[in-house]
């Protein structure tokens, strides 16, 4: 094969896949991340993990699809050059191009996702395919994949999760000419650092929030410890795990 793209293959290459094929399924978002990052930071993330998971591991035990880079990111919609897609239409849009390939007996999907505002979203999603095609349907964000010790600070990865020290490293890594470096400050973790109430924003009593109400400048975690070194070792770190999913997924 001479691509692991899918838009890169003709109608007849397509046609003699092997419907045991991996299907990944990239979803970003295009949202504020701050005064140093671009809008495209979930997207060229998951991009650039591709990219380097394609160099290392190509094979045809899977098919990169297009990206599904318009999001469901209404917490950041007080933040110009936020995009974002209401939450039912979004789930509706999904499920109506996976229904596509679902439609040609593929068996199994990988939805990979690198906004965290939508992971209530693709669960819906991934449970609505199943029950209507009975297909293997896996779900994964990529900063879920591993606690990073050793890399990230563990408060950092806990309570840092937009536009700090661990988005920033891998965009220092991947694209390094997007990353506005001079505007890089410190900013403050989440509320929920050192917070004893019942009633939190990311543990297990949630409240709804929007970003604006967790941090004025659209950051919440710190990037000045952020260097591309940090984000060489995510990076690794995340396509050893999707090398392994897809293993176990066509296997």
């Amino acid at each position: 094969m001479l691509t692991n793209f899918w838009e890169e293959l003709t109608t007849n290459e397509i046609k003699k896949l092997n419907r045991k094929t991996v299907l990944i399924f990239p979803f970003s978002s295009i949202e504020q991340h701050g005064p140093h990052l671009p809008l495209n930071t979930d997207k060229k993330i998951l991009e650039g993990i591709l990219l380097e998971f394609n160099k290392k591991y190509s094979s045809n035990k899977y098919i990169i699809m297009p990206e599904v880079y318009f999001g469901s990111a209404s917490e950041h919609s007080n933040f110009e050059g936020t995009i974002s897609i209401d939450s039912l239409e979004f789930i509706s849009h999904t499920l109506s191009i996976l229904e596509n390939v679902c439609k040609l007996k593929f068996k199994n999907i990988l939805l990979l996702n690198s906004h965290g505002g939508q992971i209530s979203h693709i669960d819906i999603i991934a449970k609505e395919l199943k029950s209507e095609f009975n297909i293997n349907i896996v779900k994964g964000n990529y900063f879920l994949f591993d606690q990073f010790k050793g890399i990230i600070s563990t408060k950092e990865k806990e309570f840092g999760y937009h536009g700090g020290d661990f988005e920033t490293s891998i965009m220092l890594y991947l694209f390094p000419n997007l990353v506005r470096q001079s505007k890089i400050s410190k900013h403050k973790l989440s509320p929920d650092y050192l917070s004893s109430k019942t009633i939190s924003y990311e543990k297990n009593i949630k409240k709804t929030w929007l970003t604006n109400e967790l941090s004025k400048s659209g950051i919440i975690g710190d990037p000045t410890n952020a260097n591309a070194v940090k984000g060489k070792k995510i990076v690794d770190k995340v396509v050893i795990f999707l090398k392994k999913i897809i293993i176990e997924m066509y296997n």
